[in-house]
């Protein structure tokens, strides 16, 4: 009872893998006490010996590969208890009542408390990128309407810090799940890059946009800019309810392009009338970095939207 409760424990919105590391374990630790029982004895020299042997052994090995962290736990259990006449016996059990823990953690996971590692890894990722839209919205409005919202900013930035933090073992998880559907590992993967992606630009526009404020960013240079930023929003939104209810599409994609294509010709135009050249250098840099950010983020999210298509 207390290893099948051990392995459940351990199991219980986890993976499979956990279940056959401690069997591994706990089949190696039986195996090597029930040799070394019969040969060396059960004196309390011979018992500290054995054990100081099985613990240095087990220790680096686990130390290579997590199958043995119960080793030596089996091996001491059987020393304790299984005595030197049936140290086989005990090792048997010992082995049985892990494997019947296995059985219950799976049974557990499947019946009573699911784990739906995947689903749990679509509501991180659509978590990150709904957080992603509020900072994007926070920084544009900063920018584009003057809002004094550099706390906001900074909140928001740590929260989406705070929300990427464990999505690689939620990805390690949802690769190991036992379901029938096939788990496309490398287009989450992926996907997630690509959100890393557009977070480590928000959280430099973050950083800057106190410099964004004072380039004094005129919509009226740039037509297309208010509609873009409308349409990058509206794509985080959409991105995010995608992903969490497993959708292959975003209905925001063509407006995108042509918000896109519509910032693309309003560039040409300041760079051939040369629209900025009296500005300052201290106003100038920041205006056009945060032009090229707000671009390459749209880029972004159309290329989001494109691995989006290949999740199943």
């Amino acid at each position: 009872m207390f290893a099948a409760l051990l392995v459940t424990q351990a199991n219980v919105g986890a993976s499979w893998k956990s279940a056959l590391y401690r069997t591994i374990g706990s089949t190696c630790g039986a195996l090597a006490a029930a040799l070394l029982l019969p040969m060396l004895g059960t004196g309390a020299v011979r018992a500290g010996i054995s054990l100081f042997l099985l613990a240095s052994f087990f220790a680096y090995l686990t130390a290579l590969h997590p199958s043995f962290n119960t080793a030596g736990f089996t091996a001491a259990l059987i020393f304790v208890f299984g005595g030197i006449e049936e140290p086989w016996h005990f090792a048997w059990l010992r082995v049985l009542y892990t494997l019947l823990g296995a059985l219950v953690a799976f049974a557990v996971s499947a019946l009573v408390w699911p784990v739906h590692a995947r689903v749990a890894l679509r509501n991180k990722m659509a978590s990150i990128l709904q957080g992603a839209g509020m900072l994007y919205c926070a920084v544009a409005a900063a920018a584009l309407q003057g809002k004094n919202n550099a706390e906001q900013v900074r909140q928001l930035d740590r929260q989406l810090h705070d929300l990427r933090h464990g999505i690689t073992d939620q990805m390690d998880e949802a690769r190991s799940e036992l379901t029938l559907a096939r788990f496309d590992a490398g287009a989450f993967q992926a996907l997630v890059d690509e959100a890393d992606q557009v977070r480590r630009r928000l959280t430099a526009m973050a950083e800057d946009g106190s410099l964004y404020v004072n380039a004094q960013v005129q919509p009226d240079l740039l037509p297309s800019l208010p509609a873009l930023v409308e349409c990058s929003a509206r794509a985080f939104s959409e991105l995010a309810d995608a992903i969490r209810n497993e959708k292959g599409t975003v209905a925001s994609a063509p407006d995108l392009d042509g918000a896109v294509r519509g910032l693309e010709s309003d560039l040409a135009r300041l760079r051939e009338q040369r629209v900025t050249a009296p500005f300052a250098l201290d106003r100038m840099l920041p205006f056009w970095s945060f032009v090229f950010n707000l671009r390459e983020i749209a880029r972004d999210l159309k290329q989001l939207e494109s691995t989006l298509a290949l999740l199943d």
